[in-house]
């Protein structure tokens, strides 16, 4: 019995030291895993910022290709171009036949005019020069008949005889720019795949189908584009839609060019985002990564895989769960064998220090330096608490500060800065309240500034008990500002219940002391950022307090004087936008809120309404002259306001605005002839002025004008000699330097004004322009 007795109380005691042992191994255990399971979620959010870089990276390498391909075809542009205007060539263009006795010279001469190819670009196969009169083929090399070329040359596989060859030659519509990529026979043996640049012939007494042609083979574009990875399909479309260049390699050489196309553009039509979607061909998910180009209007696509694009973060996923395993696996034998090491019972200490005690005959000093180390321990641990929170109304005070001086630039960073220390933020209405010391500061003497000081601390002391949340802080001596806030939806009681917290600081406060303060409250706002409009609208009413003197608190009231109020400086420019654009509606529009806001409704005074008149019509001769209008338009539109100098006011504002709108119809009837001249100056005239704009670009630009984004690139290149994009860049560039020479803006503060997105951009742009950099620029 008393063996059983024995056993029983051994297992009892090793199951008590089991359950120690693995408290102890439990606690070990989470205090290894937390810097694990931190540091784990900061690899996950690598992994995520790899796979986020892959993308980037192939939309990169995609984008950069297709500068390449668009420089290609500017020097194929510029080749085209001076083919065409070449005298021999437009000389040989009007023969009716070409080798014949009296014209078979001329051959040669044409040969000896005509541009060595391997000097130009040497990535072009050759080039054609198709005279449609003489039924002839010329470049350098070659000279033969349409019969001949097809027979013994040059001609597309897919016409298997002369005859079909011959029709498409002469009935065909030439169409100016690249064609899809085709098969062609070369000298009768070998098979070429070749994409055509096709240039009309538009100059001399005969046009009918002569034509440029430029080949060039697809392998060009295969060194151009990014290197392909396994199973990746790769291909360009122009802006009608048609499949220019295709390839693919591995299993997707198997699936259709068309089938490809259509499933890419059911995803890219459907979806929000088309620059990165993905999409599902014969089961194989693809990623989609499209780049359009503004200058020649290419539409260049690259589908990767998924599972090519993920191999990166795969790999670390693997290495992330291999690490994870290890981690957790070198905790638990860890924390077991500190757990062995630590778990001894409480009462086991206890019986060996009171053996210890009784051995020495000292215990009493044992455990009064035992207390000693505790209390040494209690104490600094609550000194470490007593420093971090000290600090909190540093930070609250700082933050503070910031919200009353307009220092945050966007309602989310004061919403983060607002969630770190605690302040309710979300779904609030705020307002400034200005608690201020009834004296003039700069007359008081030291005694007296003691004596406010206290006064003031008096105060502080009273808000923390009765608003212990509210953000507070001590300014100019003499006042505390206080923020307050109540829910969104008792907006209307407002200032009913900050005038009771009021009255309740009041009465907590001696009434010596809280009779000395004048409270004054700013504006209710809805957002952090503009809390710094109702301090100053507070502020504002240390010198309007007049009828509020004896109330609670001083509220801010919008008691601004109404006087007659005139059309801002941008009214020009908007009018000088809408006649440019030849935007008939919006130029009514902005001439009927001018007459309605300025000359009806405000009742502007005489001297005023010809003050607005004389402004009106100097607009309008700026206008005149940017349109690039000859002398006897401008002399019209001069004659006509003469006339009427003397007619009464009403008259003279009813003409200029029928002026306003002959002009803007003039600027359109100049479009709708596609006035190349013309439309050029309008479209210069309108970056002059819009410059600033980010959204300015060619395709913005179209559309405003109602023209092609390749007509207008190629009329505003005949008509000045350089792109779109230069020109824009020169005038971004020219006014930064003004604002760098004029003025001390920050270097960010004029990127943004000269319409750059960023900073970095607008550094890299003005280096590009002058050679140096803007700071540069700015000490010389």
């Amino acid at each position: 019995m008393k063996q059983n007795g024995k056993r029983i109380l051994k297992l009892f005691k090793k199951s008590k030291e089991h359950t120690i042992l693995y408290q102890f191994m439990v606690t070990y255990f989470i205090v290894l895993f937390i810097p694990l399971f931190i540091c784990s979620g900061y690899y996950v959010r690598m992994i995520s910022v790899i796979g986020h870089d892959d993308v980037q990276t192939r939309k990169a390498e995609l984008k950069h290709a297709a500068v390449l391909v668009d420089t290609m075809l500017d020097e194929f542009s510029y080749l085209g171009d001076s083919l065409a205007s070449n005298s021999g060539v437009n000389s040989f263009n009007r023969i009716s036949t070409a080798f014949d006795g009296s014209n078979s010279y001329k051959v040669y001469e044409l040969h000896a005019m005509l541009p060595d190819l391997y000097q130009i670009n040497q990535s072009i196969f050759d080039y054609f020069i198709y005279f449609d009169k003489s039924e002839t083929v010329v470049n350098r090399q070659i000279a033969y008949t349409y019969k001949d070329f097809y027979d013994l040359y040059l001609h597309e596989e897919k016409y298997k005889s002369y005859d079909d060859w011959y029709r498409h030659v002469k009935e065909d519509k030439v169409v100016y720019g690249l064609s899809p990529i085709e098969a062609y026979l070369y000298k009768d043996d070998t098979s070429l795949n070749m994409i055509a640049y096709t240039r009309p012939m538009i100059y001399g007494d005969y046009n009918g189908k002569s034509k440029i042609q430029i080949l060039f083979k697809d392998t060009v574009l295969e060194t151009l584009m990014p290197t392909r990875a396994d199973n990746s399909i790769q291909f360009i479309k122009d802006f009608q839609g048609r499949m220019l260049y295709y390839k693919a390699q591995g299993e997707p050489e198997e699936m259709a060019e068309g089938d490809v196309s259509s499933a890419v553009d059911t995803v890219i039509t459907n979806l929000k985002n088309p620059e990165n979607q993905t999409v599902l061909l014969e089961k194989e998910k693809y990623l989609v990564i499209r780049y359009t180009s503004d200058k020649s209007g290419l539409e260049y696509y690259m589908l990767q895989p998924m599972v090519a694009v993920n191999s990166r973060s795969m790999y670390s996923i693997f290495v992330l769960a291999v690490f994870i395993f290890a981690a957790v696996t070198v905790g638990i034998v860890l924390s077991y064998y500190m757990s062995k090491k630590s778990a001894t019972p409480i009462n086991d200490i206890m019986k060996e220090v009171s053996q210890s005690t009784e051995r020495f005959k000292g215990h009493q000093a044992v455990f009064l330096s035992l207390k000693e180390t505790f209390n040494h321990l209690v104490n600094t641990n609550t000194n470490m608490v007593r420093v971090i929170e000290s600090q909190k109304p540093f930070l609250r005070n700082a933050f503070f500060n910031r919200l009353l001086y307009g220092n945050f630039t966007t309602e989310e960073d004061a919403s983060m800065i607002a969630e770190n220390i605690g302040l309710p933020h979300i779904d609030r209405v705020f307002g400034i309240l200005i608690f201020r010391f009834n004296t003039e500061i700069d007359k008081i003497v030291e005694d007296d500034l003691k004596l406010i000081n206290s006064c003031i601390l008096s105060l502080i002391e009273v808000m923390k008990e009765i608003l212990p949340d509210s953000l507070y802080t001590n300014l100019d001596g003499d006042q505390v500002v206080l923020l307050m806030s109540i829910d969104k939806k008792h907006r209307e009681s407002f200032r009913e219940e900050a005038e009771q917290k009021i009255i309740r600081i009041k009465e907590a406060m001696p009434s010596n002391v809280s009779d000395q303060f004048f409270v004054y409250g700013g504006s209710e706002v809805e957002s952090l950022t503009e809390l710094k409009d109702s301090y100053n609208n507070a502020v504002y009413m240390f010198q309007n307090e007049k009828g509020q003197i004896d109330n609670i608190v001083i509220w801010y009231i919008n008691n601004f004087v109404n006087i007659p109020s005139y059309p801002p400086q941008d009214f020009s420019l908007k009018l000088m936008h809408y006649v440019m654009a030849g935007d008939n509606e919006g130029l009514h529009d902005a001439l009927e809120e001018i007459i309605k806001k300025y000359f009806i409704e405000n009742n502007l005074p005489v001297y005023l309404q010809h003050m607005l008149l004389n402004e009106l019509q100097t607009v309008l001769f700026r206008i005149i002259r940017r349109i690039g209008a000859d002398e006897s338009e401008y002399r019209n539109y001069y004659n006509k306001l003469e006339e009427n100098s003397n007619a009464t006011l009403l008259s003279q504002i009813t003409i200029t605005l029928n002026l306003y709108q002959a002009v803007c119809k003039g600027v359109v009837d100049k479009k709708k002839l596609k006035d190349t001249s013309a439309i050029t100056a309008s479209i210069a005239s309108y970056i002059d002025i819009n410059y600033g704009d980010k959204n300015l670009s060619l395709t913005s630009v179209a559309d405003i004008f109602s023209i092609s984004e390749p007509y207008l690139s190629s009329i505003f290149k005949q008509s000045l000699g350089i792109n779109f994009s230069t020109y824009m860049e020169g005038i971004r560039i020219d006014k930064a330097k003004e604002l760098l020479e004029k003025t001390n803006l920050s270097i960010g503060e004029i990127s943004d004004h000269v319409g750059y997105g960023s900073a970095n951009s607008f550094c890299r742009a003005f280096k590009r322009v002058t050679g140096i950099s803007a700071s540069e620029y700015r000490k010389k």
